[in-house]
């Protein structure tokens, strides 16, 4: 059975997911975006500074009200993607705390930007921001309704801890999505998710397309997928 409202072309954009799986991901606010924005997003700054001032003032106020519901600070991004390329969102960790800021780190992201050239923006989404570990984030390649692929997301050294548990980690996500399955579009997809405290609940954080622009991670496009070859991590410093 498969869901059919499930347009495999934008299924990973996130307002598009989002309500058929709401139940397994964090509690997202959509703010729409009118033309007008998202023509500044695309540009990136306009000959008309009024114009460009007016829209940046409407945003901010649109941003204002939904962001004030959202208890202590919030984590932004669009449908498509989020800000990670700029200066604040790297200093910061992904988190902010004002109107004014949420939509000022949007406008100067070149991703963003992207999306918007690219037509994939519709809605600026907000989460309550989360001070996620590192090590409960892995990325699953989907493909014919099955988990075939399991990486470390963050590739900046190995975890050790993982490794006693790689086998139950991979057991659980398979599980997770045999039963999700129905949800999920035909298609390829590839779905990154986080392990809440002690590894107990499988979180979606974000859904991405099965194509060479989505980074991999420990596997290589080329794989055999149906190899079903597991979750790879890091491989331990060699010892000297």
């Amino acid at each position: 059975m498969n869901n059919p409202s499930s347009d495999a072309g934008n299924f990973w954009l996130l307002p598009q997911w989002y309500p058929q799986l709401a139940a397994h991901t964090f509690i997202t606010t959509f703010v729409p975006l009118p033309k007008d924005a998202i023509a500044l997003l695309k540009a990136g700054e306009l000959d008309d500074l009024d114009e460009e001032e007016r829209i940046d003032t409407l945003m901010i106020e649109e941003l204002r009200q939904p962001m004030a519901e959202i208890p202590g600070n919030c984590f932004v991004c669009v449908d498509s993607c989020a800000p990670t390329d700029t200066e604040r969102f790297r200093a910061k960790g992904g988190a902010v705390y004002s109107p004014r800021s949420a939509w000022q780190t949007l406008r100067q992201s070149e991703k963003v930007r992207k999306a918007a050239q690219e037509g994939l923006l519709t809605s600026i989404c907000l989460r309550p921001y989360r001070n996620m570990t590192s090590a409960r984030e892995f990325r699953l390649f989907i493909k014919d309704g099955k988990l075939k692929g399991m990486s470390q997301y963050h590739l900046t050294r190995h975890f050790r801890r993982l490794e006693g548990i790689k086998e139950t980690l991979w057991s659980r996500c398979q599980l997770f999505i045999n039963a999700k399955s129905w949800r999920l579009p035909k298609e390829p997809l590839v779905m990154d998710v986080y392990f809440t405290s002690n590894y107990e609940r499988i979180m979606i954080v974000d859904l991405n397309p099965w194509s060479s622009e989505t980074d991999p991670k420990l596997f290589k496009w080329d794989e055999d997928w149906d190899s079903v070859p597991g979750l790879r991590l890091m491989k331990a410093p060699a010892e000297n």
